[in-house]
């Protein structure tokens, strides 16, 4: 029987377009959460998208294949949008890390 480890599941879930997509978002979410110089509002609004995102309830299941994540990529992808001019190059940076670190 074959072992899944860790580096090897993150390996393949990072090659995957729609997935390495949805992580990148999610961390850059992330890294502005741990900004103790975020504004209160910008963390609400990200702190809402990463709940969606790890939530059992979705507009399309995650069980679905393909169309299941797109919710949730929408989601991010909107918040990181309205966001954008509170992301700064160390959030970036951070995130980047985060992502090499998995």
């Amino acid at each position: 029987m074959a072992k899944l480890s860790h580096d090897k599941a993150w390996g393949k879930f990072k090659d995957i377009k729609g997935v390495k997509k949805l992580i990148e978002i999610a961390l850059v979410l992330y890294a502005l959460v741990l900004d103790g110089d975020t504004p209160l509002w910008v963390k609400t609004l990200a702190i809402s998208a990463l709940i969606y995102l790890i939530s059992p309830v979705d507009a399309m299941p995650d069980f679905i294949p393909v169309s299941g994540l797109a919710d949730d990529i929408g989601v991010l992808v909107a918040a990181l949008a309205s966001l954008q001019t509170q992301v700064k190059p160390h959030h970036r940076k951070q995130a980047q890390n985060l992502f090499n670190q998995l």
